[in-house]
């Protein structure tokens, strides 16, 4: 009976249709698409300026200046840049670049940083050539100041006081 049962049960596994094809997974898609911020306050608001080491924050900053704003126009670059808070100073024109350069800067300060974001941008005939980002960083103390140490007066003035001896 079994080797009934055993004929009967190969004999259906041979008749019966394969398994459908499992479909390929789609694409990743590219790393620069996944969590890429769309603006330059999603960027802001991507990273601990305060916390994070400047170094990285730095990377990340012009990194995404970069792509966010390297491709687009003139009119559009300082439009964007206005909207997430910045103030633009502007060199002077000439006739060889008639497009000045525009150095643009945000301030932010908390009780233990000032933290300092810019972005410089140079332009030829409405396009932008070359755009540029930096993160500067004065906390108090100088053990997170980013890039490098800076004595200045939010190290002596806003310092906690030292706690009396026990």
């Amino acid at each position: 009976m079994i080797r009934y049962a055993l004929m009967f049960a190969a004999a259906l596994a041979a008749c019966s249709p394969a398994p459908a094809p499992t479909p390929e997974p789609a694409p990743a898609p590219p790393a620069a698409a996944v969590g890429a911020p769309a603006d330059l306050s999603t960027l802001e608001q991507a990273h601990d300026w305060q916390h994070a080491p400047g170094e990285a924050l730095n990377t990340a900053w012009n990194e995404g200046v970069k792509a966010l704003l390297g491709k687009m126009s003139r009119p559009d670059i300082i439009g964007a840049i206005n909207a997430a808070g910045f103030e633009c100073t502007y060199g002077e024109a000439h006739e060889d670049y008639p497009d000045p350069m525009a150095v643009c800067t945000r301030s932010f300060a908390t009780r233990a940083c000032q933290m300092d974001w810019e972005i410089a941008s140079t332009a030829d005939k409405g396009m932008v050539n070359e755009v540029d980002g930096t993160f500067t960083r004065d906390c108090v103390g100088t053990a997170d100041d980013w890039p490098e140490p800076i004595k200045s007066a939010i190290d002596d003035q806003l310092a906690p006081a030292p706690l009396p001896p026990q």
